[in-house]
């Protein structure tokens, strides 16, 4: 449509705005609240990331910690309204792969006010730029807080990130400061979002207990306090659709389940909603819908690991002129140019050969004590 064709000639032409003063030296974070400086900077420290370059830990610090205040403020379920003929983005599992999260906005624009998202979980792990990814999403959250939302997914935990990569690359780059403090922030994120009271947008799946409604949920303790709590907490970023009724354990082991259409059914009739939007399984064209057309998985990483050959898409929620339930417009995408410096998939990870090459000294001694500890 020509309403997309402006927003991706919009996100086009932003990012490359910033691509210049991004290369240069000395990127000075302004602080929170720093109105249009702040914007730039966003763009600067993302075009300074595209073209290869590293932005000092002294300097990212405070953006961290700024970013984890705000998480901090909001609720473990967050509910956003979306005014009549507006929009918002869905965006699934990116893991890394920091060159897709250009294309995401070439093709959608970038975050704003009439241009909200949610990145649901799976930031990082797997592919070879965590960190960018993260710090580039943690800086547009710091510029638009109300309109850039983080959901947790199962890999911003330290248990996923020391064998899937995000550790060594963290300690590689920067140290174990800022690793533990990227921890820190993880555990701020919140776990669920409603938007205008129809569709559940959630990393895993649903509930096991067919007890629990959205108000508990959103009383959750994030920090995982009684085995409850946890079970739901593990549930609503491990917990996958299948097509069979009834709730079962998942192939993917340990205390984690798969729930079928009348699951869905039930949760969703429950507690007034329409639809569940989930990610946290790579799907052939970027996304698949099951169980009657209610449940919808959204996968964001194109060529996954750098072997697969999927797709990714955006999932967009428009809001009616005239008011109800948001309609669903699913946005494909493939996979973006990789630069002459590319770092492959999983070379940060203890699993890969690769690692004796990318990872530092320093971190390889760390993991290996995560990892005998």
């Amino acid at each position: 449509s020509a309403a997309a064709a402006r927003g991706r000639g919009r996100g086009r032409a932003a990012v490359a705005a910033g691509s210049a003063a991004g290369q240069a030296s000395g990127l000075r974070y302004p602080g929170a609240g720093g109105g249009e400086d702040l914007r730039r900077f966003a763009l600067d420290l993302a075009a300074l990331f595209q073209g290869g370059g590293a932005w000092p830990w002294s300097e990212m610090e405070v953006l961290v910690q700024d970013a984890t205040k705000l998480l901090q403020a909001e609720k473990t379920l967050e509910r956003i309204h979306v005014k009549p003929g507006g929009h918002i983005n869905v965006v699934g599992d990116v893991h890394g792969q920091f060159f897709d999260l250009f294309t995401i906005w070439e093709e959608n624009g970038l975050p704003s006010a009439a241009n909200p998202y949610i990145f649901n979980g799976d930031f990082v792990d797997r592919g070879s730029y965590s960190l960018e990814t993260l710090m580039t999403l943690l800086a547009w959250k710091v510029v638009c807080p109300a309109d850039v939302h983080l959901a947790r997914g199962n890999h911003e935990a330290h248990s996923m990130n020391v064998p899937y990569g995000f550790t060594g690359e963290v300690l590689t780059k920067l140290g174990p400061e800022a690793y533990a403090e990227f921890q820190t922030l993880f555990d701020q994120l919140p776990l669920a979002h409603v938007v205008n009271d129809h569709a559940l947008v959630v990393h895993g799946g649903l509930p096991r207990d067919t007890s629990v409604r959205l108000a508990d949920i959103e009383a959750l303790d994030r920090s995982q306090g009684p085995e409850d709590a946890r079970r739901i907490f593990t549930d609503l970023q491990w917990a996958d659709p299948c097509d069979k009724k009834g709730q079962f354990r998942s192939q993917r082991g340990e205390d984690i389940v798969v729930f079928g259409p009348d699951v869905t059914k039930a949760f969703l009739d429950a507690n007034g909603l329409g639809l569940l939007i989930r990610s946290h399984e790579v799907k052939d064209e970027g996304f698949e819908w099951a169980h009657d057309k209610r449940c919808l998985t959204v996968f964001s990483a194109p060529q996954y690991c750098d072997t697969c050959d999927n797709k990714g898409a955006v999932i967009r929620l428009n809001v009616p002129e005239g008011g109800g339930p948001p309609e669903t417009e699913i946005r494909v995408f493939t996979v973006g140019p990789r630069p002459d410096f590319y770092v492959p998939a999983m070379a940060y990870s203890p699993m890969s050969p690769a690692c004796k090459k990318y990872l530092s000294g320093p971190a390889k001694k760390l993991l290996q004590g995560y990892l005998q500890g």
